[in-house]
C-alpha cells in the first residue's frame, strides 16, 4: 500500500482541513472513501499488481484527538475482496501562531490469513510527525516504528508549499499542495553462506551459515501533488503521484522471496464528508 493506509488517510484529513471554512475546532465525525490505483509499500509491489478501495470513518475531537477505523479491499486480475481493517488512535496539534503543526499516533492492522499484501507483515505502528509552516515552503520530519516478527524504524523528511484559492464558486476553496518526499528506515534480511570445514589440516565438507541481518537505508522518494476541492461539508482529494523505490531486497535465485518495486505512477482519490 502508499505506505501506509494510516498515513493516506491523515493526509486526507489534513488537506480537508485546509479545505474547510471555519477556522473554529470542534467535534467532528467524518466519513469517507479512497481509491487508490496501484498499492505500494514504499514503491514495493505485490505480483498482482492490486489495486485498493478502502471506507473509513473517524471521530475528531475539538482538542485534537481523533480514532478512525479504515476497511481495506483489494482488486486484482485473481480477487475483489476484503484484505483488512486499520483502527487508528492519535492527537493532532498546533501552536497559536500556526508556525508548527504536529501528530501522534498509534495503529493496528488486523489482515485476513490469506491476504498476499506487501506490507502484510506489519502489526503495528507507532507514528510522530512534525511540520514548520511558513509561506514559502513547509518543513516535515517524522518517525515511525512498526512491529511485526522484527521491529523496524522508519525516518520521513519532506518539503510542501500550499496553494490556497478560495470562492471559486462561492462558498468553496480549492488547495494544491505540491510535495516531495524522502523516507528511510531498517530493512531486516537473512544471508546464507557455506563454510568449509577441515580435518587435520584436509577439507571434509561445507556446511550452511545462515544469519539474520539488519540495514538502515532509504527505501524511496516520492513526489506527489494533492488537489483538494472543499465545498461545505464535502472534500473531494485527488493525488497524482510518483515514487521511486531505493535498495530493493533480493535473494539470489529465488525471484519468489525477493522484493518486488519499480518506479511506479499511481493516484489517490477520496471523497470525505464531514458531519
Amino acid at each position: 500500500m502508499s505506505r501506509f493506509i494510516s498515513l493516506i488517510f491523515c493526509l486526507a484529513c489534513s488537506y480537508a482541513a485546509l479545505a474547510q471554512d471555519s477556522t473554529t475546532a470542534k467535534t467532528h465525525l467524518a466519513v469517507s472513501a479512497t481509491y487508490n490505483s496501484g498499492l505500494n509499500y514504499y514503491g514495493r509491489v505485490d505480483s498482482l499488481h492490486s489495486k485498493g478501495y478502502y471506507p473509513s470513518v473517524g471521530l475528531t475531537l475539538k482538542n485534537g484527538l481523533y480514532a478512525t477505523t479504515t476497511f481495506v479491499f483489494v482488486q486484482n486480475s485473481l480477487i475483489d475482496q476484503y484484505a483488512a481493517t486499520l483502527v487508528e488512535g492519535g492527537y493532532n496539534f498546533n501552536n497559536r501562531k500556526n508556525t508548527w503543526a504536529g501528530s501522534l499516533s498509534a495503529s493496528r492492522y488486523f489482515y485476513k490469513s490469506d491476504v498476499s499484501l506487501v506490507q502484510s507483515a506489519v502489526k503495528e505502528v507507532v507514528s510522530a510527525s512534525l511540520t514548520h509552516l511558513n509561506k514559502v515552503i513547509n518543513i516535515t520530519v517524522g518517525g515511525n516504528v512498526k512491529w511485526s516478527g522484527n521491529t523496524d524504524v522508519g525516518l520521513q523528511a519532506g518539503l510542501d508549499h500550499i496553494i490556497r484559492i478560495p470562492t471559486i464558486f462561492g462558498k468553496d476553496v480549492l488547495v494544491l499542495d505540491p510535495s516531495a518526499n524522502v523516507f528511510a528506515g531498517t530493512q531486516n534480511f537473512t544471508k546464507t553462506w557455506y563454510e568449509k570445514k577441515s580435518f587435520l589440516l584436509f577439507p571434509v565438507a561445507e556446511e550452511q551459515v545462515t544469519a539474520n541481518s539488519r540495514q538502515f537505508n532509504v527505501l524511496s522518494y516520492e513526489l506527489s501533488l494533492p488537489i483538494v476541492y472543499g465545498y461545505k461539508k464535502l472534500n473531494l482529494i485527488f493525488t497524482p503521484a510518483y515514487v521511486l523505490p531505493q535498495h530493493l531486497l533480493t535473494v539470489p535465485g529465488q525471484p519468489a522471496l525477493s522484493e518486488r518495486g519499480a518506479n511506479l505512477f499511481y493516484i489517490t482519490a477520496t471523497a470525505k464528508l464531514t458531519l
